[in-house]
């Protein structure tokens, strides 16, 4: 029974890859998450500390 190293090179690299992949996606999603939710909160808290002055 052979194996076929190239072939298990290259599933084993495509794998490898792949998951570099989901994790950068996963990374900029939270990334551009954190952002958004930053700004809609300083905006938020801006505008309830103007009426609360007033």
């Amino acid at each position: 029974m052979a194996v076929d190293w190239a072939q298990a090179w290259q599933i084993g690299g495509v794998g490898f890859g792949l998951v570099f992949a989901v994790l950068v996606i996963l990374a900029l999603t939270m990334w551009l998450t954190g952002l958004l939710l930053g700004k809609l909160c300083t905006n938020d808290s801006d505008s309830s500390g103007k009426n609360k002055e007033d």
